[in-house]
């Protein structure tokens, strides 16, 4: 199996490491050109192009900031289109945009070229043991043909639909996430404000109804630690909190919590914070309230 990879930054990195580690002769593309001499040095195979990569592998991975960008990595000049062999297969791993996924999908179903779209959950750690939970969209005969190499990246892997379906249920899964984290910190804040103490309200959360990732996992490891590294920034969350407010709209769901949650991240990223962790969504609500959720 030949394996490309373009997009090299947090999380691609990890994933591009994970796979020479599992003995993956792996080609690779980025703008950075320091990052590709770093993995050059590891054993990877470096291409000047999206499309020079692209007709050396039989499948290609993209794991890239937005889907502007992995428009114009698949369709623009010297992109991946231009050098893909027919019968061969795009896994885009970006959390983007269903409607732009089907475009680039239906361009490149006219080449005979597949397509899955397979975003991830689990951030950088799990991208570097191989762990992460996969969502993906596509034909189901092109989904187990990449079972295998999908199976190498992530421990969870789950086909949920046609294409597209993938990066519709990464952007829900994301408001979910981005909605228990804010009310996690604000019913802390409350408890912390009436004299309790953080761990022990967890305690209590975590064996009642009102459990969830966020108190079980985020919040002992990330907040009560002051730790806020888990490697996805509120820009990124913001990104796909658009996404995910976009499909509500588009589908006529009134969607009062999920938009609620949203201006909240926005105020976030509009105080400076765009490049801090998801995790420090906490601080914000902590420098409103004027206290610290801190063990």
């Amino acid at each position: 199996m030949k394996v490309g990879l373009i997009g090299l930054g947090n999380l691609g990195g990890r994933i591009a490491r994970n796979l020479i580690q599992k003995g993956y002769k792996l080609s690779v593309y980025d703008l950075d050109h320091m990052a590709l001499q770093s993995f050059a040095n590891i054993g990877a195979i470096v291409y000047e192009s999206p499309g020079s990569l692209a007709k050396a592998n039989d499948y290609v991975l993209t794991v890239l900031p937005n889907a502007q960008i992995v428009k114009s990595v698949v369709l623009g000049s010297n992109g991946l289109l231009s050098g893909f062999s027919k019968g061969s297969t795009l896994i885009d791993m970006t959390s983007s945009i269903p409607e732009v996924t089907k475009e680039i999908g239906n361009e490149l179903f006219k080449h005979g070229v597949n397509m899955l779209d397979a975003p991830v959950s689990g951030g950088v750690k799990k991208a570097e043991d191989g762990t992460l939970a996969i969502m993906a969209g596509g034909d189901e005969a092109v989904f187990q043909d990449a079972s295998p190499l999908l199976s190498d990246i992530g421990s969870n892997v789950t086909h949920v639909g046609n294409l597209g379906s993938g990066h519709t249920i990464k952007a829900l899964n994301n408001m979910l996430c981005a909605t228990t984290l804010a009310a996690t910190a604000e019913i802390l804040t409350v408890g912390i404000k009436m004299g309790l103490k953080p761990e022990k309200m967890l305690e209590v959360i975590n064996t009642s109804s009102g459990r969830s990732h966020s108190s079980e996992i985020k919040f002992p490891q990330q907040v009560l630690s002051r730790k806020f590294d888990v490697g996805f920034t509120i820009d990124l969350m913001c990104k796909d909190l658009a996404i995910a407010a976009g499909m509500a709209e588009n589908t006529g769901v009134p969607a009062f919590v999920s938009n609620t949650v949203f201006q909240l991240w926005q105020y976030a990223k509009s105080k400076g914070g765009g490049e801090m962790d998801h995790t420090a969504i906490a601080r914000f609500i902590e420098d409103l309230a004027g206290v610290e959720m801190k063990a």
